[in-house]
C-alpha cells in the first residue's frame, strides 16, 4: 500500500475556485468604477470646453476686427447681432455673429447686401440664446446661454476709435 498518497478533499477545490471568483469580481468592480469616473471626467471637460469656446470665439472675432471702430451692434432678424466690418480691396464686408434656431451663427457678406436669410450663416456652436449690447461707447456685453442652461457673459472693449 501507498502510505504517502494524499487525499483530495472537495473543500480544497471549492475554496480555490471561490478565491479565484472573488479575485475576478473584484477586478471587474475596479474596472467598472474606473470607467464611470473616466466617463464623468470626459463629459465635464467637454462641457467646460464648449463653454469657454463660445466666449473665446466672440472675444477673438472682436479682437481681429478691432480696426478703426469697425465693431458695432445691429438689430437683425429682430435680435441684436455683433457686426464686424472689414474692407477688402476697396469693398466693405460684414461679419454677423447672431443666434438662430439654437445655434450661434456667423455670416460673412458684403455690407451693401440688402437682406439675407438667417439660415445662410455657418453654425458655430449650439446655444440657447445669444445677446449682445453696447453698454457704453466701445464697451460691449455679450450674454450666452449654453444648450445645457449654463449662462455666461463677457465684456469686450473696442480698443480702436
Amino acid at each position: 500500500m501507498k502510505q504517502d498518497q494524499k487525499k483530495n478533499h472537495t473543500i480544497d477545490t471549492v475554496f480555490v475556485i471561490c478565491l479565484l471568483l472573488l479575485f475576478v469580481l473584484s477586478s471587474l468592480s475596479v474596472i467598472a468604477i474606473g470607467a464611470s469616473i473616466y466617463k464623468k471626467n470626459v463629459r465635464e471637460m467637454a462641457d467646460n470646453s464648449s463653454h469657454r469656446i463660445a466666449c473665446a470665439y466672440i472675444t477673438e472675432k472682436v479682437r481681429q476686427a478691432d480696426e478703426g471702430g469697425q465693431v458695432r451692434v445691429e438689430e437683425i432678424f429682430g435680435e441684436n447681432a455683433l457686426v464686424l466690418t472689414k474692407e477688402i480691396k476697396g469693398v466693405a464686408y460684414n461679419t454677423y455673429i447672431y443666434d438662430y434656431d439654437g445655434n450661434l451663427m456667423e455670416l460673412f457678406a458684403r455690407s451693401d447686401l440688402g437682406s439675407f436669410y438667417p439660415q445662410s450663416g455657418q453654425k458655430i456652436l449650439k446655444v440657447d440664446s445669444f445677446d449682445v449690447e453696447e453698454v457704453s461707447e466701445g464697451l460691449f456685453r455679450a450674454d450666452v446661454v449654453m444648450s445645457d442652461g449654463l449662462e455666461d457673459y463677457l465684456y469686450i472693449t473696442r480698443r480702436s476709435n
